[in-house]
Order: C-alpha cells, then sequence, then structure tokens
C-alpha cells in the first residue's frame, strides 16, 4: 500500500514540482528500512555461500533474485528493494483481488453450493495439485466474472505517445499524450456480453462449454473483450500463478467456512481517487467454521 499511496500522491503534483514533493513520502524509506532488517543477514549469509549451497541451494525468492543478478553487481540494498519490490506486484492487486471475489461470495449465497459440489468432486477424484485445480471450472468462471465487473483503475495498459500518431478516422493523438483502455467500457460491451451489467457467475464457464471456446474463456486467457491481465506481449507474466493462489484461496474459503457481510446488505463499493479504484477498506465479512455436512 505504500507504493500506491506514493504514486497516487505524486500524480496529483505537478511534474515540476515532484523532486520537491518526493522528500516528503517517508512510508517507502521505511519500508525498505523494515525489509533490510529482516532481510540483510540471510542476504549476506546467502552472498558468502552461493558456492556452498550448489543444487541444495533454497529455492525461495532470494536465491532467485541472486541467481539473475549474478553476472551484475549486486548489494544488500538492492536485493531488498528487488524483494520488496517482487512482494508488491504479487501481493498488492492479488489482494484487491480477493477481496472483490469475497465480495460477492459473501452477498451470493446461491454461488456456495454449486461452488463447493465442483470442489469436492474434483479433489475426491484427484486430489490437490495443478492439474486438478485447472478442473475447477465454475471457480476459475466465478472469480473472472467478479474481476470482469471489479478493478483497480478506469485505465489499463497505459501507454504515452513518443509522436503524433493519427488513427484512420482521422483521430490524433499529439506526443506526449498518455492514453489507455478503458477498462470498465471493455468488460461491460454489450457486443462481446450479454446482459453485460448483470453479474452472472458462471458466465464463463458456460461460454467454454461451446464448441472450440474452452481456451478463450480462462481467467488467464487473453483477449480484446477482457483486459484484466492486460494483453499481446506485455500482458502479465505472473497471472497463471494468480489465477491458481486466487482460485485456492476461494476453495479453502468455500469448504471451510460459511460467509456473510456483517452489515447485512448489499456488496460494498469501491474507493475512489481519480482513476484509481480499491476495494472498501472499511466493510466487514462474517466468518463461520462451516457445520458438517
Amino acid at each position: 500500500m505504500d507504493i500506491a499511496r506514493s504514486v497516487i500522491f505524486l500524480d496529483i503534483v505537478p511534474p515540476a514540482l515532484r523532486p520537491f514533493a518526493a522528500p516528503l513520502i517517508r512510508s517507502i524509506p521505511n519500508s525498505i528500512k523494515r525489509g533490510t532488517k529482516h532481510l540483510e543477514p540471510l542476504i549476506r549469509e546467502r552472498l558468502e555461500q552461493v558456492a556452498k549451497y550448489g543444487e541444495e541451494r533454497p529455492n525461495d525468492i532470494v536465491t532467485w533474485m541472486l541467481e539473475v543478478t549474478k553476472d551484475r553487481q549486486r548489494s544488500v540494498r538492492d536485493l531488498v528493494i528487488a524483494v520488496l519490490l517482487t512482494n508488491f506486484a504479487a501481493i498488492h492487486t492479488s489482494s484487491m483481488s480477493f477481496t472483490y471475489v469475497m465480495y460477492e461470495l459473501a452477498t451470493r449465497p446461491e454461488y456456495v453450493k454449486p461452488l463447493r459440489d465442483e470442489i469436492e468432486g474434483v479433489i475426491k477424484e484427484e486430489g490437490w495439485s495443478k492439474d486438478s485445480i485447472s478442473k475447477l471450472r465454475k471457480v476459475d468462471s466465478f472469480i473472472k466474472e467478479c474481476l470482469r465487473l471489479s478493478n483497480f483503475t478506469l485505465f489499463t495498459m497505459s501507454r504515452k505517445a513518443l509522436r503524433d500518431f493519427t488513427f484512420s478516422d482521422g483521430t490524433t493523438i499529439p506526443a506526449g499524450s498518455t492514453v489507455g483502455v478503458p477498462f470498465n467500457s471493455v468488460h461491460t460491451d454489450a457486443n462481446d456480453y450479454s446482459d453485460p451489467n448483470i453479474f452472472d457467475g458462471f458466465r464463463f464457464e458456460k461460454l467454454r462449454e461451446q464448441d472450440g471456446e474452452n481456451m478463450k474463456h480462462q481467467l488467464t486467457s487473453l483477449g480484446v473483450d477482457y483486459v484484466l491481465f492486460g494483453n499481446g506481449r506485455r500482458a502479465c507474466p505472473g497471472r497463471f500463478f494468480v489465477a491458481n493462489e486466487l482460485k485456492l484461496m476461494l476453495a479453502h474459503v468455500v469448504m471451510n467456512y460459511d460467509v456473510k457481510m456483517a452489515d447485512g446488505k448489499g456488496r460494498p463499493g469501491s474507493w475512489k481517487f481519480g482513476i484509481h479504484r480499491a476495494p472498501d477498506r472499511t466493510a466487514q465479512i462474517l466468518f463461520r467454521k462451516r457445520r458438517a455436512p
């Protein structure tokens, strides 16, 4: 959250004043200090014993960072920052995504039984594995539909035009302009989705049942009609990890808890600032250990 808040703060500061405003942001330097306190002893130990570990070296993010930087100058501070940035990329949007999923689950109890039935059936047959997770089609669809109608920003895939560009219809983008894809407009386009503003948790599962459509409508699939993970060569490379992570978390909650909103009302709204969006941090969800069937 420190990075996200800092980005939002600097977004409203004129570019010419950002060098003067940046020192006011103390949360990120403080996070680096805390990270250094915890990681420095481990990183120094690894740097000293890289050769000793050999093929038996620990398989974790510190080892990965050492491997990708082995031909470059490495400092403890650089490696700490790399770990923290990786944590930000892996945790920040994933935690917001799962919060949105939980809001829908807590306010749509009609989806609980079919989700449980699917999870129980798949796990009973195959146990917990990467292959079995890929067969949780209802779970995959529910998450994808949640994130079709919830977002972190009004625009995605933002780019700055390096030169003037004119489209075939005469629309001109001046050099220096920032352009992006409108998230909500794409995800609620009636040309691509029936009843686009209506939540249908199993929308994508039903689409996958059509001939030749199985691969197209998975959570990780890319397309011009679903831009959660971007598109093209610059699409999010971590989307496969995120998809499995979200499916595992949702499966765990569904199988072990009954959930509902603490206030008994409908789905909470989103926090909004400029183009940025985030789940309502004041909303509360009640968890009750699931009674044995």
